[in-house]
């Protein structure tokens, strides 16, 4: 019976146990803590990026101005021919007019052969020596010092011992003509006798002698040594250029020539070409001032580069100025082709500011584009747009 009553009282306490447990969970006590939901982090927002697109009145310009072109300065002259009119297309180096250039052709010529001459004299020079040559220098130098020597030597006793001989003997013809003159003296016609002509004879022999006796006589004068000097010095100098060839300073001389030779021919080279005017780019000639005969101080040919045509903005605002840098694509778009769109790129920005749109500066913008094979013509107005991103 007991057994019975201790196994009910076990099982009203669990009972009673459960019903507090209940109880407990309800108001929140004694429980353990339940663990708590998470929270997701949101995404960031994505960011939208805009693009805005300038656009700016132009037109087509020149990428550069008219170029007046005449003869260089320093050339002198008429023209000769012109080969150009206004209108014409010329390329690179087409003859555009030329002036009368004999006188220039001249010069040429004339050092060409001052060229030519110097450097036949320089190979000369620089030639080995002739045997003959050689001799011929000895024997030019021998003759020399002998003429020194006799000078030198002057008075000779043999030379005067020899004018005294025949002196004497012209003083004895002279005696007899005398003599014989003296006879018929007093006839008629004695100037024409013959008598009258041995005389005169006989004196001009006799005063021919005395001048020979005279010199033989003499000692050399100083000047006559002095230049008979000069000779042996000139004749020695020649036999040993002969045997040893050119010397150092002697070849730095004709080095010096030669490059002066050579100089004067490609000056005149230049001075020729200068009579020859040509373009000096592809264009079309615009103006020309001169005809055949006309001075070249007063002609002139204007030529205009039509390659690469360029863009220029007229109404940039200084706005979006910063946002542009060379470089940078554009679209443009012309008038006579509204339906067909140029790639464009920044070629340079004006440093100042062309005019004003109220208190707004604008400033002009060129591009490079390419035409294609339209017919596109300086003038031609047109559009810009340029796509401009956000601040960053």
């Amino acid at each position: 019976m007991m057994k019975y009553t201790a196994l009910f009282l076990i099982a009203m306490a669990m009972v009673v146990l459960s019903a507090c447990t209940a109880d407990v969970s309800q108001f929140g006590f004694g429980g353990a803590t339940p663990t708590p939901t998470a929270t997701p982090t949101p995404l960031p927002t994505p960011v939208q990026t805009f693009q805005t697109t300038v656009t700016a009145d132009g037109e087509v310009v020149l990428s550069l101005p008219p170029q007046k072109l005449s003869f260089p300065s320093g050339l002198s002259g008429t023209i000769e021919e012109v080969y150009v009119v206004p209108g014409q297309f010329v390329k690179q180096g087409d003859l555009l007019a030329k002036v009368d250039d004999g006188d220039l052709q001249t010069a040429l010529a004339k050092a060409e052969a001052s060229l030519e001459l110097t450097e036949a004299q320089i190979t000369n020079e620089a030639a080995p020596a002739l045997t003959g040559d050689i001799s011929e220098a000895r024997s030019n130098l021998e003759a020399a010092q002998a003429d020194l020597q006799r000078l030198r030597d002057l008075p000779s006793a043999e030379a005067i011992d020899q004018a005294a001989a025949d002196l004497r003997l012209r003083e004895v013809e002279l005696r007899q003509a005398q003599e014989a003159y003296d006879k018929v003296a007093y006839a008629e016609g004695v100037g024409m006798s013959p008598q009258a002509a041995d005389l005169q004879t006989a004196t001009l022999n006799y005063e021919r002698a005395q001048a020979v006796y005279e010199e033989a006589t003499k000692p050399a004068a100083e000047a006559e040594i002095s230049a008979a000097q000069s000779k042996v010095v000139q004749a020695q100098n020649a036999l040993e250029k002969l045997l040893s060839g050119l010397r150092p300073e002697a070849e730095s001389v004709n080095a010096a020539r030669l490059r002066e030779s050579k100089i004067q021919v490609e000056e005149a080279k230049s001075n020729l070409a200068k009579a020859l005017l040509r373009a000096p780019w592809d264009g079309i000639v615009t103006d020309l001032d001169g005809s055949p005969g006309v001075s070249i101080n007063n002609a002139s040919i204007t030529l205009t580069q039509v390659e690469p045509l360029r863009f220029a903005t007229s109404n940039f605002s200084e706005r979006n100025l910063a946002d542009v840098a060379v470089g940078d694509e554009a679209t443009i778009y012309l008038k006579p082709y509204p339906n067909t769109s140029f790639l464009g790129v920044v070629q340079r920005i004006e440093f100042e500011s062309t005019e004003k749109d109220g208190d707004t500066a604008l400033f002009t913008i060129y591009f490079d584009f390419d035409g294609g094979d339209l017919d596109i013509r300086p003038g031609m107005t047109g559009r810009v747009e340029i796509a401009i991103g956000p601040p960053s």
